[in-house]
């Protein structure tokens, strides 16, 4: 951090988590779902896949940056949303990281020179909305960000109806 301003930190939240959490039904919902960047050539990727080095099951999303989702990708049933169930269901996944008073996140309040280092693949970060007030009002926030290419694009490599118990 190299300007930090008088208020707006950054949130994080495990993935992870997120997913051990949600009720079956929710969890057999988001299984069927994949996200479609709002890039117009941007990439398709299951909400709910593997973490390439951990296994663990995570997220892929953007609150900011999804065009859509489509139900059942590559398969007969394949269909894309809607906007209004696109909104829906970014709402939806947004009520995991807020709900029970965000017990779940960690807000980290910046000092100047301080390093975080995060996996992007399994800890969703956002800048708080506080720091999308003028700067006028908040002061100026400077923060040099790195991130490496990934190896690996998200990849279902799992059957989920196995894994939860269900019928194939």
């Amino acid at each position: 951090m190299v300007s930090v301003p008088t208020v707006g930190p950054t949130v994080f939240c495990p993935l992870t988590e997120i997913i051990e959490e949600l009720p079956l039904e929710q969890r057999i919902r988001w299984e069927r779902l994949y996200m479609v960047s709002d890039r117009r050539s941007g990439p398709t990727h299951p909400i709910i896949y593997s973490h390439p080095v951990t296994k663990k099951k995570v997220l892929c999303f953007h609150l900011g940056m999804t065009e859509g989702f489509i139900w059942d990708y590559k398969t007969p049933q394949q269909r894309y949303t809607s906007e209004e169930e696109t909104y829906a269901i970014l709402q939806e996944i947004h009520h995991e990281f807020i709900k029970d008073n965000k017990a779940r996140q960690y807000r980290h309040e910046w000092k100047e020179g301080e390093l975080i280092i995060s996996d992007n693949l399994s800890v969703a970060h956002e800048a708080a909305p506080e720091t999308q007030l003028p700067c006028s009002q908040v002061g100026l926030r400077i923060l040099h960000r790195v991130t490496t290419v990934g190896h690996y694009p998200p990849t279902k490599e799992y059957d989920y109806r196995k894994e939860l118990g269900l019928s194939s």
